[in-house]
């Protein structure tokens, strides 16, 4: 028998906590539906982000790696000049990455920078 998935678990309970409120819980209620969308999107959202992040930082880094790893190897070759922030693939990595970042912790700003000259 197959129990539910992690995915279907966050909807039920963010459904549930996103029900009408009580007076006594209604902020509490709020914010855990609120972190629960954002659990959920880690969940459904995160894996293709994280995955393009580290074929970019790959190739950044010539490099092979988990996203933790390659993040501190590039945060390390920023820092110590090995590697410019301001190479056109480092910028755009980081921009992508931060936009990524967005998209789950806060979906409802705006995920593009069309438009400002970017």
């Amino acid at each position: 028998m197959r129990g539910p998935t992690k995915e279907e678990l966050v909807k039920a309970v963010r459904g549930w906590l996103e029900g009408e409120p009580t007076t006594a819980e209604g902020f509490h209620r709020k914010v855990a539906a609120n972190a629960m969308g954002i659990i959920e999107r880690e969940l459904t959202l995160w894996p293709a982000c994280e995955a393009a992040a580290v074929a970019r930082m790959s190739a950044i880094l010539g490099e092979t790696g988990s996203y933790d790893t390659l993040n501190d190897a590039l945060a390390e070759a920023i820092r110590n000049g090995v590697i410019n922030a301001n190479d056109p693939k480092v910028f755009a990595h980081l921009k992508q990455t931060s936009l990524d970042m967005l998209a789950v912790d806060q979906p409802r700003y705006r995920h593009s920078l069309k438009g400002e000259g970017q």
